[in-house]
């Protein structure tokens, strides 16, 4: 004990920490002292840069970047009768990067994206989708997709697609009657090929130029029916030239304006027959139309259903855009069912041809009416049943031309010919049917009358 307070003695501290320096070099030189103090505990995420008070890390956050939407494309998905010049909108949910991707229309067409808003862009076009036209347009996403000014990029590609509305039949005819096909010419006023309105979008409608159109009557009665020996037919003249044709449309089919022009029709031939000149209907979607877009169908390869769909429009504008006339001619068969019972056969403002021909009995008479040729033989086998209930099988008929339902132009040898004798058909001597056949192509309109 005398040891002991002698070296606390020696030491000059209070026992206890006499104590606590023995166990501190038993323990080792370096050890940590442990406090027992919640208070001067180091809290998580601290470092202890002196021995009284802990003080905070600093921790480096990144800013979130907000994700960017699309929120709106005009047209509408899904949306039909789309004007022929659409202003395509794109609106996202923040404000688009300056070096941003564009959205793609598909087909192309020509015009210009530009940014109408920080967060909008609009496509301008400069040129007409064809009628008919299914528009799809892609939003790009993904990594090379559309970029915010923040640097978020839409997550995935969006797609939608529109339709864009059908064509005019006025406008139809002016092109149809540009190229040759009708018997009439389409001439359009001095300031129509560049002024005339091609359409502004405004939901499902468009603004179209105020159409003025009209035909100068020239019309003459047929000549007489047939004289001379039955059954021969009459060679009247030779066929007059085709005249050529005179178009004043673009020569981009893009530019080729869709809606009606303003301008005046004309009758393209001399000598229009009344019969035939009554066919005649700007605007209307008859007969004459009809078998218009079945020539121009045959003549370009395509299904001849006289119906102007998408792959007609397509074609028609690529015809006018590159000069692609027809150059046959205009032909019209008129059948007489008088007595007698003939055929005229009028080319490019002449009746070029005449002969005999036979028509249906009573019991299975020829319809009056005016339709287009629609099939063609040179030779095939005709069958069917007899008004008395029999069966008949006719091979070898020749220089056929269907025109309504089984009722076709074609030859059938007969002791006569002036007077009904077929079961609907317009017989004619052989000689007679095959001088006819060539001026017959598809889409040729054939008029039967009392």
């Amino acid at each position: 004990m005398k040891a002991a307070r002698k070296i606390r003695q020696h030491l000059g501290v209070p026992g206890t920490a006499a104590l606590a320096i023995v166990l501190a070099a038993v323990i080792g030189a370096g050890a940590l002292v442990v406090s027992h103090s919640s208070a001067s505990r180091p809290k998580s995420g601290s470092v202890v840069l002196d021995g009284s008070h802990p003080k905070k890390v600093a921790h480096h956050h990144h800013a979130k970047v907000r994700p960017i939407h699309l929120v709106s494309v005009w047209p509408r998905a899904g949306e039909a009768g789309v004007t022929f010049t659409p202003h395509v909108i794109v609106k996202f949910s923040q404000p688009l990067g300056q070096k941003t991707v564009l959205p793609v229309l598909s087909p192309s067409l020509p015009g210009t994206w530009s940014r109408t808003a920080p967060n909008e862009l609009e496509f301008q076009p400069t040129g007409n989708y064809w009628p008919f036209t299914r528009v799809s347009v892609h939003v790009p996403g993904g990594p090379t997709g559309i970029t915010s000014a923040g640097g978020a990029t839409l997550a995935a590609t969006h797609v939608t697609h529109f339709t864009v509305r059908a064509g005019s039949t006025l406008r139809l005819q002016q092109l149809l009657a540009e190229l040759g096909y009708l018997p009439v010419n389409f001439t359009p006023s001095p300031t129509s090929s560049t002024s005339a309105a091609t359409g502004s979008y405004q939901g499902t409608q468009a603004t179209a130029a105020t159409t003025s159109s009209q035909t100068t009557p020239t019309t003459a009665a047929l000549p007489p029916g047939p004289s001379g020996p039955p059954g021969y037919g009459t060679v009247l003249s030779n066929p007059p030239a085709t005249p050529a044709a005179d178009i004043s449309e673009p020569a981009r089919a893009v530019d080729i304006p869709l809606v009606p022009l303003k301008g005046t029709f004309s009758w393209r031939y001399p000598n229009v027959p009344r019969a035939l000149s009554s066919l005649w209907s700007p605007g209307s979607y008859n007969v004459m139309t009809q078998g218009a877009v079945m020539s121009f169908e045959e003549n370009n390869g395509l299904a001849t259903d006289g119906v102007a769909g998408p792959i007609v429009w397509a074609t028609l504008l690529h015809a006018v855009a590159t000069r692609q006339v027809n150059t046959f001619g205009y032909d019209w068969v008129y059948v007489s069912m008088g007595s007698p019972e003939y055929v005229n056969l009028w080319r490019n403002g002449q009746v070029i041809f005449q002969t005999l021909a036979n028509t249906g009995i009573p019991q299975s008479p020829t319809q009056p009416g005016t339709w287009p040729v629609y099939l063609r033989f040179v030779t095939t086998t005709m069958s069917g049943t007899n008004p008395n209930g029999t069966h008949y099988n006719d091979p070898g008929i020749p220089w056929v031309s269907y025109f309504h339902g089984g009722d076709a132009l074609h030859g059938f040898i007969r002791a006569a010919y002036g007077f009904p004798q077929s079961l609907g058909c317009v017989e004619m001597p052989f000689s007679s049917a095959q001088t006819l056949y060539p001026y017959t192509p598809i889409g040729t309109l054939v008029t039967v009358a009392n």
